[in-house]
């Protein structure tokens, strides 16, 4: 082969593994591993729509305080347990109801009147 079609020939390979590289990484796949983090028995919050960004889950239906790494960062959420969980403004349940979720129930957006504003959560 020639030294010429050689080097078009490598340049041709790299930008069709590159181009599979990209096409392999679709957001659709990141939306999915970000849910997959939310477990049975525990509530998911996480900073952005669709169940992606930063996120917390923790065990159980209250925690009185959601911590400054979600405090009133919150902007989906996954209820994984079997109560009804109610979303509050303040820390220790207090301010006002957000959002309530039933058992296993999930929001991929909060809505304007509960984003980034949420501190705490209960059972309700």
């Amino acid at each position: 082969m020639k030294p010429m079609f050689k080097q078009r020939l490598r340049a041709a390979s790299v930008v069709i593994s590159v181009s599979a590289a990209l096409v392999s990484a679709t957001p659709a796949q990141a939306k999915v591993l970000a849910w997959a983090e939310c477990y049975p028995g525990y509530v998911c919050l996480y900073g952005d729509i669709n169940g992606e960004g930063r996120y917390r889950n923790e065990a159980g239906p209250t925690s009185a305080n959601v911590g400054s790494q979600m405090n009133d960062l919150t902007s989906s959420i996954w209820n994984r347990t079997s109560y009804t969980v109610c979303f509050y403004e303040h820390i220790n349940a207090s301010g006002s109801e957000l959002v309530r979720l039933g058992p296993d129930q999930r929001t991929s957006n909060v809505g304007s009147a509960a984003n980034d504003k949420i501190s705490s959560y209960t059972f309700c």
